[in-house]
C-alpha cells in the first residue's frame, strides 16, 4: 500500500500543482532570477521537488502545462524559510531543486549551454541531435525543435560544465535527444565514444531507440558506456501505430532480442526501457513490464504528461488510481521475475512512478545540499 507521501506524488504527476506568491517571491530571491525550471521535455515541465522521505517528483504547473494544470487542489508554499506542499489541510515539507548556474550562459562559440545539456536533478542529460527523425505523438521533440546535429566539442564542454556547476552538479550523465536519420548514425557512435572517453569516472548512460544498425550493445560497452535505456514506450501494436509509427515499424522481436542481449552485455541493472503510463489500457502497460521483467531489463513506468506542443495536448493524464494500481501490480511483477523498477538512482525518480523502496542507490539530496 502506498503511504501520504507517495500517494501526493502520484496526485502532483495527475493534477499538477500551484506556486503561491510567496513561494515564487522565495524561489526567486534563492535562484538569483533563475526560472522555476527549463520546462525543456514533456516529462520535466514541472518543478522538481524532494518531499518528505526521500521522495522525488516533477510537478507541473500552469505556466508551462495550462492544458490540464488547472484547479489543482495543491499549491506550494513557503514559510519561516520552508517550502510546504499544501493540499486542503495536509501538509508535507518539500525542497524544491535549483535550476543550475549554466542556464544562461555561453560556451565558447558563443553557443548556450542548453541547447546542448539540460541538469533537472542530479543528472545532466545531453541531446547530439536537436528535433527528431521520427515524430511520436506525444514527444514534443519534433514539433518544438529543427532537425540537426550538433557538435562533439560542444556536447563535451556542456557536460564538463554541468558536473562542475556552482548550484546544481550533476553526478552522472544520459545522452539521449532526437532519434538520428541514418546519414548521422555513425557519428552519434563517435559522440557516444567521446563523451565517455572524456569522463571515465562518470557514469555515461545512453537512452535511444534500438534501430537496427544503429546501436550496437558490445560496441557501446567497450566504449565505455554505462548502461543503455532502451524504451518500449507502448505495447498496444494498434495504437503504436498510430502513436509512433516509426517506432512501431521496429519488430517487437527485435525490441525484446536486443534488450534480452543488452542484458547479457552490460549485467544486472544496467538495461532499462520507459514505458508510458496512461495511453493504452492497464492491462497493455502491465505486458510490458512482464516482458522487460522476465529478459532482466527493468522497467521504468513514466506517467503521461501532455505537453501543449504536441497532438496529444488534450489526451488527459493519467489518473491517480489508474498510476497507483499500476505501480503496485507492477511491483508485484517485477518480484516474482526477480527484477526491479527503475531507475535505481533517487533523483532520477522525480518523473517517474517509483520509490525509495524500489532502488539500490541509498540516494541523497541533489549534490551540494
Amino acid at each position: 500500500m502506498l503511504n501520504s507521501t507517495q500517494r501526493l506524488k502520484i496526485q502532483l504527476m495527475t493534477n499538477g500543482m500551484a506556486v503561491s506568491t510567496g513561494a515564487r517571491a522565495a524561489l526567486s530571491r534563492e535562484a538569483e532570477s533563475r526560472p522555476l525550471t527549463l520546462a525543456e521535455y514533456a516529462s520535466t515541465s514541472g518543478i522538481a521537488l524532494e518531499l518528505e522521505g526521500q521522495i522525488w517528483v516533477n510537478a507541473p504547473i500552469a505556466d508551462h502545462n495550462p492544458n490540464f494544470v488547472a484547479a489543482t487542489p495543491h499549491r506550494l508554499e513557503h514559510r519561516a524559510d520552508e517550502f510546504w506542499v499544501c493540499s486542503g489541510r495536509d501538509e508535507v515539507r518539500a525542497r524544491p531543486v535549483p535550476v543550475p548556474a549554466f542556464h544562461d550562459q555561453e560556451n565558447d562559440d558563443g553557443e548556450p549551454f542548453t541547447d546542448y545539456a539540460v541538469t533537472h536533478t542530479d543528472r545532466v542529460r545531453i541531446s547530439p541531435i536537436g528535433g527528431c527523425s521520427f515524430a511520436c505523438a506525444f514527444c514534443d521533440l519534433p514539433f518544438k525543435m529543427r532537425y540537426r546535429r550538433k557538435t562533439i566539442k560542444g556536447l563535451v564542454d556542456a557536460v564538463r560544465r554541468a558536473l562542475a556547476d556552482e548550484v546544481l552538479p550533476a553526478r552522472h550523465v544520459l545522452i539521449s535527444g532526437g532519434v538520428p536519420a541514418g546519414e548521422d548514425w555513425e557519428w552519434q557512435n563517435q559522440a557516444y565514444g567521446a563523451v565517455a572517453e572524456a569522463f571515465p569516472d562518470v557514469d555515461v548512460d545512453v537512452m535511444m531507440v534500438p534501430v537496427p544498425g544503429l546501436l550496437d550493445a558490445r560496441r557501446l560497452r567497450d566504449l565505455g558506456i554505462h548502461g543503455l535505456s532502451l524504451n518500449l514506450e507502448l505495447y498496444d501494436l494498434e495504437r503504436a501505430r498510430r502513436i509512433m509509427p516509426r517506432k512501431a515499424g521496429i519488430p517487437r522481436q527485435h525490441w525484446l532480442d536486443f534488450i534480452e542481449d543488452a542484458v547479457d552485455v552490460f549485467g544486472p541493472g544496467r538495461i532499462r526501457s520507459l514505458v508510458l503510463v496512461g495511453i493504452e489500457p492497464l492491462e497493455e502497460t502491465l505486458k510490458a513490464v512482464q516482458a522487460l521483467a522476465e529478459r532482466g531489463c527493468e522497467p521504468v513506468l513514466s506517467p503521461f504528461r501532455p505537453d501543449p506542443a504536441t497532438p496529444m495536448r488534450d489526451h488527459p493524464p493519467p489518473s491517480v488510481e489508474v498510476l497507483a494500481e499500476v505501480y503496485e501490480r507492477s511491483v508485484e511483477i517485477t518480484r516474482r521475475a526477480g527484477a526491479r523498477l527503475g531507475p535505481r538512482c533517487l533523483p532520477c525518480m522525480h518523473n517517474t512512478l517509483t520509490f525509495p523502496e524500489d532502488a539500490v542507490d541509498d540516494g541523497s539530496a541533489w549534490p551540494g545540499s
